[in-house]
């Protein structure tokens, strides 16, 4: 009797620790109860079910409850306060007693539960954060940079561009007048060098009217920096004869060419093929630019035409502003041949011509506009706005 008391004790423990609640993950596991003693056997203990009493036992009063109330007093249960029962769950206002980790073993930020440390990428309510709270943006990194050149460090001007350039004369105490005009591309070739194509008109008004095409001219320059402001300009073109002294009368181009104050007046002048050099500075002083140039033409005969001729124009030039700005320019034309011209032509009774042209200009990094007024002082044009004077203008826009 004694045995199979204790063995059906054992086995209700068991039973009863398989069915309490398990604990949960957040809630560290009770503390193993101490290992009690087997409860001593009593008389008043019944006997398990399904087991047959003892011939001649007389039957129990009441069943007892549970196994726990079989236990003696001295192994009694510890109070409340001492271990919390294992089927019994934590209030929910109490904190856990350890931190939620990463799947790395790393501790997450209690408010950082929203979002797994292994996400590459911050969650999206990161990007509405307040501006207060991400701060400014950083500065973009600014590089100084000179306005008045391009990228490849060329002054505007210097620039390839395709335009149109006209200048008008008109005589203060006759009737004659003429109008020039030149379209012009300067093409970018292979780095600072350009292709220079000008194609001239002409249009004069002395008791007729009369139009010409004056002499193409085929070239090319290159534009050189030889300084921190300073650059350079070397190059040269070709004339085609496409102007000639027996099909056009001199009233037709004299004015034309009286137009410029006879700068560029080999495109102007008939019956030759002028070879043209060109030599030029530009130099960069803050707000001030200064410009000279130093150009000789050589006029080879064709035709009826007999004599060589040489021409050496020239000019300089100081420009207040960049963007927009105005400036004077100061030019002359040198004719030391010119006393022996074998074709009529008003200029051959000149050796020099002197004028004056205050200036607007405005460059863009597309576009580009100019225009001044001509004065020539030469005794044949001048004095300025008392016998002739002449209105120049340019514009066209950037290729490269």
């Amino acid at each position: 009797m004694p045995r199979r008391t204790l063995v059906l004790s054992s086995l209700a423990c068991v039973a009863a620790a398989i069915l309490a609640p398990a604990p949960s993950a957040a809630q560290p596991a009770a503390p193993p109860a101490a290992a009690r003693p087997a409860p001593a056997p009593s008389a008043a203990q019944p006997a398990p079910a399904g087991a047959a009493p003892p011939a001649g036992a007389a039957p129990p009063a009441e069943t007892a409850p549970s196994s726990e109330a079989a236990a003696p007093p001295s192994e009694a249960a510890p109070p409340a306060e001492a271990a919390a029962p294992a089927d019994t769950a934590p209030p929910a206002d109490a904190a856990p007693s350890a931190e939620p980790a990463s799947p790395d073993g790393a501790p997450v930020e209690p408010d950082a539960g929203r979002w797994h440390p292994a996400r590459t990428a911050p969650p999206p309510w990161d990007a509405s954060l307040p501006e207060a709270a991400l701060g400014p943006p950083p500065p973009p990194e600014l590089k100084p940079r000179d306005a008045t050149l391009d990228g490849a460090g060329l002054p505007l001007g210097r620039r390839g561009a395709i335009g149109v350039e006209t200048s008008s004369f008109t005589g203060g105490d006759s009737d004659v007048s003429g109008l020039a005009v030149s379209l012009f591309a300067r093409m970018p070739f292979a780095g600072h060098t350009f292709l220079d194509v000008r194609v001239p008109f002409g249009l004069a008004i002395d008791e007729r009217t009369d139009a010409v095409l004056g002499n193409v001219t085929l070239g090319a320059h290159h534009v050189g920096r030889a300084g921190r402001a300073l650059w350079l300009t070397v190059g040269g073109a070709v004339g085609l004869a496409t102007l000639s002294g027996r099909t056009h009368d001199h009233r037709s181009y004299e004015p034309v060419g009286a137009s410029r104050a006879y700068w560029d007046l080999h495109e102007y002048f008939p019956s030759i093929l002028p070879i043209h050099a060109r030599l030029g500075a530009e130099i960069h002083a803050g707000l001030l630019i200064a410009r000279a140039q130093l150009e000789p033409v050589l006029y080879i005969p064709l035709g009826r035409n007999e004599e060589y001729e040489v021409a050496i124009q020239h000019a300089a030039e100081l420009q207040i502003g960049h963007g927009i700005g105005g400036g004077v320019r100061v030019q002359g034309v040198a004719l030391p041949t010119f006393d022996n011209v074998s074709v009529r032509h008003a200029v051959a009774r000149n050796v020099y011509v002197f004028a004056l042209e205050p200036f607007l200009a405005m460059e863009r990094r597309s576009t580009f506009l100019r225009a001044g007024l001509l004065l020539p002082f030469d005794e044949e044009l001048g004095p300025p706005l008392d016998h002739t004077w002449g209105f120049r203008l340019g514009a066209g826009v950037r290729v490269d």
